[in-house]
């Protein structure tokens, strides 16, 4: 934990990002009740999943690979076990993941006019952070399994557009390739917006008047089966990060155990 909040330069430049993050977002959407406004809430939605899954995985695939450089000769020496230090380092990304993704989530509500309670807002920050943990395990496994940092960022861009693709809104789960249909089940973007979508939809009143962009939608539930999203809670998608999250540091633990450095063990001369 104290590791995460030494770096002094590095959380500055996180909070700025994130603020900087809510600033544009902000000054680009205002959101309102009439028709278009639907269209609007489903693109910033998905632009802070994408966003928020994007930066988790990139600083996680760029810091941990260095970090397990440094560890792996303190876990052969047995100064301390694999198990303990990966307990310890997964509980102590939960508070920095939070922290930063409130300060995103608080002020592009209050600019953009998402999460119109302060229900949704609590729910808003908790999906998010929980998002952000999902994407920042996904990261942590990848650094675990490469043999180096320039092998982690290799597999990054090729998985994160993956993540992309099978998002829930580009294919239809009907459509994909029947190989690739496991995919969206474990999609880290796909689950994040769908939450997002179904806690910033829920109760919403639109209005029928003036301009209409294809069918209209009197209210969240109409918006949201535009999408595939009717029937669905966000208690599924809780459960299904939560199942994501615990695989990916289980394949972490196991890629630490697996790759950590072997010294060959010295004798004393003239022992056979």
């Amino acid at each position: 934990f104290r590791e995460n909040f030494r770096g002094k330069v590095k959380l500055v430049i996180q909070v700025v990002q994130q603020i900087s993050l809510g600033l544009i977002y902000g000054g680009i959407y205002t959101l309102g009740t009439n028709q278009a406004s639907i269209q609007d809430r489903f693109g910033i939605l998905s632009l802070i999943a994408i966003g928020s899954a994007n930066m988790a995985m990139a600083s996680t695939i760029r810091s941990f690979p260095k970090e397990k450089a440094i560890i792996s000769p303190e876990l052969s020496g047995k100064l301390y076990g694999t198990l303990p230090y990966f307990i310890g380092k997964a509980i102590s990304e939960i508070p920095q993941t939070a922290f930063f993704n409130s300060i995103f989530g608080i002020l592009v509500s209050c600019l953009t006019g998402l999460n119109n309670s302060a229900q949704k807002l609590r729910r808003f920050l908790v999906l998010n952070s929980l998002h952000g943990l999902t994407a920042q395990s996904a990261g942590l496994m990848i650094g675990a399994i490469s043999p180096n940092s320039d092998t982690a960022l290799a597999l990054f861009p090729a998985i994160m557009v993956l993540n992309i693709i099978f998002d829930g809104k580009n294919i239809s789960e009907e459509n994909t390739p029947q190989l690739l249909r496991w995919l969206p089940k474990v999609g880290l973007i796909r689950w994040g917006f769908e939450g997002l979508c179904l806690n910033e939809f829920e109760g919403l009143l639109f209005d029928t008047k003036g301009t209409q962009r294809g069918p209209i939608a009197r209210n969240g539930d109409e918006a949201l089966s535009r999408f595939g999203l009717s029937g669905k809670n966000i208690g599924d998608v809780v459960k299904a990060q939560t199942i994501i999250t615990s695989t990916c540091w289980f394949l972490s633990f196991l890629g630490l155990t697996l790759t950590k450095q072997k010294f060959q063990v010295m004798e004393a001369p003239g022992r056979k």
